[in-house]
């Protein structure tokens, strides 16, 4: 990955998490890493495991962050999650995959856009 890119996708996550909290989640991981791939953000809220997937763009015409999201990153992202859960021994609890798309300015330091989607995965 280009450092413009890392540069922007770490962006993304800051604003993410900063927007998790602000919603009353609890941030318990960031660029979580396993030999399956990484997950961007876990957090909690009300004893579920929220599994977060961050997409960034600047304007393009490649169209919102989210759909960038192909099901090989599906499938990666559950089985993160999946890995996760039996790494920390809580198989059990209620569980979740939420996309947070967000959009910047042609700057890229201002937001003009983000959305939530729970249970996108």
């Amino acid at each position: 990955m280009r450092d413009g890119n890392r540069a922007l996708g770490k962006h993304g996550e800051d604003i993410a998490a900063r927007f998790l909290s602000r919603k009353g989640y609890r941030i318990i991981g960031r660029n979580v890493r396993m030999f399956l791939g990484e997950i961007d953000i876990v957090a909690v809220k009300k004893r579920e495991t929220i599994f977060v997937e961050v997409k960034t763009r600047r304007p393009s015409s490649f169209g919102p962050p989210h759909l960038a999201i192909t099901w090989e990153k599906k499938r990666t992202l559950i089985r993160c999650a999946l890995c996760y859960l039996k790494m920390k021994g809580i198989e059990d609890r209620a569980c979740r995959i939420d996309v947070i798309s967000i959009e910047l300015d042609d700057s890229g330091r201002h937001i003009k856009n983000i959305e939530h989607f729970e249970n996108a995965v």
